[in-house]
């Protein structure tokens, strides 16, 4: 409680008045005080030193006591004996006149100082007590209130600490509820997943029970192209045996079995774009290896037949030749006729028509060899029917091509072709599809803009025809102007080319025309020199260019053209049609593997064989590899073997050593790749 009580004496409540009491009353003592009367050179302060020299003094003296200032002023009566006390002593300054006089103001002064010490004391003391007083009380009040404080505080703390418990208690709870529905949340979801699972379990299971479906039929489907091959071949080295006189007892076979041959390799072709295998597909190519299973059996039993008339007559010649024997004498036999199943082969194909074939003087004892033949019988059929289409056509349009009052509509309709073929690119989807629509609309009857009017094929009667053959010899010279420097270019191209042939089957007539009239060798065909034909028209049938003056063309610009025209051929052979379109391939890839295996059995001809050879393999060699696999394979082997040894004879180019590269490439790695730039199948 010490510490309680400590206060500054200048908190004290009046002690400031005090202060300027004291101070008012020593100024109005000033005046009357000459003397030092504070410190050690007070006047007072000398005669009490000079009077505390030790002097007798009597025991119990009177006069001891009043000179004694340590006696208590109480004591000493009335104010004379103080002053008698006072003045006893003898001064140094008796001698003044004045001497008296300070001596009762100092004492005066002294008194009343004194007085207002004292009362000064009381007040402060009075103050003190007043003080103690009120920090006794306020210290109770303080207590009360802190005991009140603390008593509310500790009612605030066990509210809250209740609140707390009773906030815990619900945290807890709603952790339990939180807690219970996450654990149904978790079990619904695994139960979701166990289902899931489940799902995908049995997706997987019927995947792979569709997987093991579609092998067993891809299987099927390779026995059953197997056993087409096997038949073909059989077919092949029947009709090998058999003498040139007994063909035309084939030719029912002959067709049937082109039409097989074309059909299977369309749904071959068909499964391959689609990379799909139905049971409906697997039981086509069983329904064509039973068909020609037939033709085989027919085959079979046309040599039996043949075999049974020959031994008949080998019979009759036997028994007649021995008959003469004995009716006759013995004279000189005469030779017997050689049977006409010995007789050899005609050098001249049944179906050869052509006259500049024929004309073609072939090399001396090569007229059997087909290595050494211009043109297969085949191609030589399929050249002739395109090109006497195109003649008669040519002849019928020429009529609108030399009328001067139709200048104007044939100037719109070449607009209305040129624009759309010369943006022709796969940008992207719309621009490609616009330009088909453009296309195929005016080939359609459509109204098509053309500059700033409108055309249509509809404004002449030979308008469908003239703008068929226009639009067909522009997409050919885009060989020349955009496929021969860009290979990517000739897939935007050969889509819409494609796109139009299903369509409008006399444009893909009159694209294969121009085609061989820029380029033979695409037939393949290696036309002769005819009689009386100059060098510069056998070189134009040829494909070369002459400039005015009849300036040939450089070979480099020959061979870079006829690239090109190889390119966009190949391009179109590969190239898969529209989803929209049920219509079949028109030129698909049974075609090029005519063309490859056909110009493997002519002989080379310098430069142009490697370069077209070449350029086909890189556009169209990786869906032949697709479709007919390990015969692709034997048939690049040939052409590594024989049909190189025999370039290497007459061809030292650089096309020949691309060529060489190129086929050692592929037969090393067993692979060749896609070319760049080729549509994908959703494009359009």
């Amino acid at each position: 409680m010490g510490s309680k009580y400590n206060f500054n004496i200048e908190d004290l409540s009046g002690f400031e008045s005090m202060k300027i009491s004291a101070l008012t009353n020593a100024a109005k003592l000033s005046p009357l005080i000459k003397e030092c009367t504070i410190g050690p050179e007070c006047a007072d302060r000398r005669k009490l030193e000079a009077n505390e020299k030790p002097q007798p003094k009597p025991p119990h003296s009177e006069s001891t006591k009043e000179n004694d200032l340590n006696v208590s002023n109480e004591s000493q009566g009335t104010p004379k004996a103080v002053a008698k006390k006072v003045g006893a002593p003898t001064s140094p300054f008796t001698g003044s006149a004045h001497t008296d006089q300070t001596d009762c103001a100092a004492l005066q002064s002294k008194f009343h100082q004194l007085d207002l010490e004292r009362q000064r004391r009381e007040s402060v003391q009075k103050a003190l007590a007043e003080r103690h007083n009120k920090i006794r009380l306020a210290d109770e009040q303080r207590e009360a209130q802190l005991a009140k404080s603390l008593q509310e505080a500790a009612q605030i703390a066990a509210r809250k600490e209740k609140d707390t418990e009773q906030r815990l208690l619900n945290a807890i709870q709603e952790q339990d509820r939180m807690a219970q529905e996450a654990a149904a949340r978790r079990q619904a979801e695994i139960e979701q997943e166990n289902r899931r699972q489940s799902d995908i379990q049995a997706q997987l299971r019927r995947r792979q029970e569709e997987m093991r479906k579609k092998a067993q039929l891809i299987e099927t489907v390779r026995q059953h192209i197997g056993q087409f091959r096997v038949g073909t071949e059989t077919f092949t080295k029947a009709l090998t045996a058999v003498g040139v006189q007994h063909a035309t007892k084939f030719t029912h076979q002959k067709k049937t079995l082109r039409v097989l041959q074309k059909d299977f390799e369309q749904l071959l072709q068909m499964i391959n774009s689609s990379q799909e295998v139905s049971q409906t597909e697997v039981d086509q190519a069983e329904s064509y290896c039973r068909q020609l299973d037939q033709v085989n059996a027919e085959v079979t039993e046309i040599l039996a037949l043949i075999e049974a008339n020959q031994k008949q007559q080998q019979e009759q010649q036997e028994q007649a030749k021995q008959e003469a024997e004995q009716a006759a004498p013995p004279a000189p036999q005469e030779q017997p006729s050689v049977p006409q199943n010995d007789k050899p082969a005609s050098p001249k194909p049944p179906d050869s028509t052509d006259s500049a074939a024929t004309s073609a003087a072939p090399l001396p004892g090569t007229e059997n060899e087909p290595f050494f033949q211009p043109v297969s019988p085949e191609c030589l059929q399929f050249y002739n029917e395109v090109k006497s289409f195109y003649e008669q056509h040519q002849t019928a349009v020429k009529q609108l091509m030399d009328d001067p009052s139709m200048k104007t509509y044939r100037f719109n309709c070449q607009k209305a072709i040129n624009v759309p073929v010369n943006a022709i690119s796969a940008v992207n989807r719309e621009h490609f599809i616009d330009k088909y629509n453009k296309l195929a609309a005016l080939l359609s009857g459509q109204n098509v803009k053309a500059g700033e009017g409108m055309v249509s094929i509809n404004g002449h009667p030979l308008g469908r025809t003239y703008c068929t053959m226009l639009l067909a010899k522009k997409f050919v010279s885009q060989a020349d102007t955009s496929i021969s420097s860009n290979a990517s270019a000739a897939f935007p191209i050969a889509a819409i080319v494609v796109a139009l042939w299903q369509r409008f089957p006399d444009f893909g007539r009159f694209f294969l025309a121009y085609l061989h009239r820029e380029c033979p060798y695409l037939v393949p065909y290696y036309l002769p020199q005819l009689e009386g034909q100059t060098q510069e028209e056998y070189l134009k049938t040829l494909g070369y260019r002459f400039a005015d003056g009849g300036v040939l063309e450089k070979q480099d610009q020959y061979l870079k053209r006829q690239s090109g025209l190889a390119r966009l051929y190949a391009a179109v052979i590969v190239t898969i049609p529209r989803k929209d379109d049920p219509t079949p391939h028109p030129h698909g890839i049974e075609y090029g593997w005519r063309w490859l295996t056909n110009i493997l059995n002519r002989f080379p001809q310098p430069d142009i064989c490697a370069t077209l050879i070449a350029e086909f393999l890189q556009t169209a060699g990786a869906d032949l590899h697709a479709v007919y696999g390990n015969q692709f394979l034997k048939v690049l082997r040939v052409l590594q073997g024989d049909y190189m040894t025999a370039l290497n004879r007459i061809d030292t180019g650089g096309p020949k050593a691309r060529l060489e590269g190129l086929i050692t490439k592929i037969l090393t790695e067993g692979r060749i790749e896609r070319p760049e730039g080729m549509m994908t199948v959703n494009f359009w």
